[in-house]
């Protein structure tokens, strides 16, 4: 029977915008727009289809949720399962539409967590995730991978976040907690995760859109003739942090010091954007003729030579690009299906939702 998948990434939900209550680190606006794009695709397919979203990491922002009025640092299961449940407390239209999915027998959700939502790996944050869209016996339908950051699919197509591509993200699956002197057991953070905790954040607090603007380093060279105070705190708070976590953190030296051709071959010899990383990937591996990411933000869909496919389904954040290729505005909401038809080989699309015509649109206090 036909198959359908919904491939999206990147949606970034933080913990919902109250009236009155003004909200920085809330990033996604598009409850009703997702409700709707679910409908579509459930109205469009006929009784015997099957329909499987994928959710391909960074669906929530939980770096950006405060506990106890700070971005915690160590993040144990109880932790992880309440900065969760405050997402899903503030976007009540994402769950109601996710559940109402969830509810046709032949619907399924499949979730890789991102580097933003890394702590849907933990037990908590799973059984939580399923008791609010996929309560009771549905919770069948709901499957995490969390074993290794890909979903291989037949036909050569793998599907991964993509942050396993940019060493200042990778996490070793084998190891992706560690015990605490008092016994706490913890993610075992990346840097990078660390660097957004320590420097991103508190920088976002009073700049919000400073994660929405990329390259970074082209934005905070622009910036510095504009905005130089902002600028000069950001490199100064940037290079304190990269001091204390990554030149004197003794154990972070013998880890370096074994792992130092690795680094000399991924960060010296291999160099240039994500898109760069993730073709040279999509080259190296065998049998695989079709990758889809996400993670940068940047919409993609690259036709490689010997029959390779690069598809990145982009974000539902508004992002604005200076880089000369990509000049402009991107409005987000796009994504990646993936359609089984027979035995011929499936059809791969980038796709953006425009949605059921609407007479206007709310316009946000941050944008």
């Amino acid at each position: 029977m036909p198959l359908l998948r919904l491939v999206l990434s990147d949606l970034h939900l933080g913990t919902g915008v109250r009236r009155g209550e003004p909200n920085a680190f809330e990033d996604f606006r598009h409850d009703d727009e997702f409700a709707d794009l679910l409908a579509h695709h459930h109205g469009a397919a006929a009784a015997g289809d099957t329909i499987e979203l994928v959710f391909n990491g960074d669906i929530f922002d939980l770096l950006k949720v405060k506990i106890d009025g700070r971005w915690p640092t160590e993040i144990t299961d109880e932790i992880a399962t309440e900065k969760l449940r405050r997402c899903l407390d503030g976007h009540p239209r994402f769950v109601h539409a996710l559940r109402e999915f969830l509810t046709h027998p032949r619907r399924r959700l499949v979730f890789l967590p991102g580097n933003h939502d890394l702590d849907l790996v933990l037990p908590g944050p799973q059984e939580l995730f399923r008791r609010y869209v996929a309560p009771g016996e549905l919770a069948e339908r709901v499957r995490f991978v969390t074993s290794t950051d890909t979903y291989h699919l037949p036909d050569g197509i793998q599907i991964r976040h993509g942050h396993q591509l940019e060493r200042i993200h990778r996490v070793d699956y084998r190891n992706l907690t560690r015990t605490l002197r008092d016994g706490r057991v913890i993610l075992d953070l990346p840097w990078g995760s660390l660097w957004i905790l320590d420097v991103m954040n508190p920088a976002k607090e009073s700049r919000s859109y400073v994660d929405r603007i990329q390259p970074l380093g082209r934005f905070l060279l622009g910036a510095l003739a504009f905005d130089t105070r902002f600028v000069l705190g950001f490199l100064w708070h940037s290079t304190v942090y990269f001091l204390r976590r990554r030149v004197f953190d003794i154990g972070a030296w013998v880890a370096r010091a074994r792992s130092l051709p690795r680094m000399f071959r991924e960060d010296i010899l291999a160099l240039g954007t994500f898109d760069d990383a993730a073709m040279r990937e999509l080259r190296r591996v065998r049998g695989v003729r079709c990758l889809v990411v996400g993670h940068s933000h940047g919409p993609r869909f690259l036709q490689l030579g010997g029959d390779k496919l690069l598809v990145n389904t982009g974000t539902w954040m508004k992002m604005i690009n200076l880089d000369v290729s990509h000049l402009g505005q991107d409005t987000g909401l796009t994504y990646c299906t993936i359609e089984h038809v027979d035995a011929d080989a499936p059809k791969i699309t980038l796709l953006r939702w425009n949605g059921p015509r609407k007479p206007f649109e709310v316009i946000p206090y941050a944008d």
